[in-house]
């Protein structure tokens, strides 16, 4: 098993192999499940290893709908660019996309630069006050959630992908439509038999990683499933392909830009260029496009 390269087929299916209920004994054997799982074959990442606000965000906004291996490298290079909120607010747009490029989700840049200028308020860190959090842009309640527990060690409820399939697998094997609201009651219960928030929430994610490599996904029985749009020949796509075309070859008229994307219809084309405009991502000036200067 690629995430676990120290585990056999057969000790993963003994680990994977328990469902649980939800009495006080249960709990407590799921809670040594878990932590045992982890401390024999928990995975290694740089941002485990710290509690600064800055360094987690920046994972927790990569590692949104993008797989830990695309975001390690990635990762790195970021904070060797701009190792502080502070920095950060001073990245131009053009530099942030080249170093963001092979992530996707482009957006996700934008916001942490947003984000980044927010700080300087509150003394270039995040404070740990859930409304001044959540204010920021592009960070939900699961984000949310995440930095408290791993800055601040706050018993937050973090439900997120892999956490919900663990729940779903161990608690609810056999239930279809099973609601968020649920699982965080569930997780509120468990969090009152951890002391170490970080650890308890990294110990599940990677359990999650394990139960993904060796069963049918669990997140299909979730009430809020919705399955992946695809990306081939997407307006995601589109503007995936625009932006590293401004960002790689520099500014473009529209003709050229049509003639590049002539697998996609002009119109869809034009119409990616301004929702791109709008959201600062490029700039337009007598027909040529670039990415913003800002």
């Amino acid at each position: 098993m690629n995430d676990f390269p120290l585990l056999s087929d057969e000790d993963a299916h003994q680990y994977a192999r328990h469902t649980f209920s939800h009495t006080p004994e249960d709990l407590l054997a799921f809670k040594d499940l878990i932590l045992g799982f982890y401390a024999e074959h928990g995975r290694h990442f740089v941002w485990r290893d710290t509690s600064d606000p800055y360094a987690i965000l920046v994972s927790e906004v990569m590692l949104q709908q993008t797989q830990t291996g695309r975001v390690k490298p990635k990762y790195e290079t970021f904070l060797s660019c701009w190792p502080s909120f502070a920095f950060l607010a001073e990245a131009s747009t053009e530099e942030l996309l080249s170093v963001w490029k092979g992530l996707g989700y482009n957006r996700r840049a934008l916001n942490l630069r947003r984000s980044a200028r927010m700080t300087e308020e509150w003394g270039w860190t995040i404070p740990n006050d859930r409304v001044f959090i959540e204010s920021l842009p592009g960070v939900g309640k699961a984000t949310s959630a995440a930095i408290r527990s791993f800055c601040f060690g706050e018993k937050s409820v973090y439900l997120e992908t892999n956490i919900r399939r663990v729940l779903l697998t161990c608690f609810y094997p056999e239930q279809e439509e099973v609601k968020d609201k649920e699982l965080e009651l569930l997780l509120d219960e468990l969090s009152l038999i951890n002391e170490d928030m970080k650890s308890w929430y990294y110990a599940l994610m990677d359990y999650g990683v394990l139960l993904k490599a060796l069963f049918p996904n669990a997140n299909k029985r979730s009430a809020h499933y919705t399955k992946q749009k695809k990306f081939e020949n997407s307006n995601r796509q589109i503007r995936g392909q625009l932006i590293h075309l401004l960002t790689d070859t520099g500014p473009k008229p529209l003709s050229t830009i049509y003639d590049l994307l002539r697998h996609f219809e002009d119109e869809r084309v034009l119409n990616s260029l301004g929702q791109l405009e709008e959201e600062g991502f490029v700039q337009e000036k007598e027909g040529v496009y670039r990415i913003s200067e800002e």
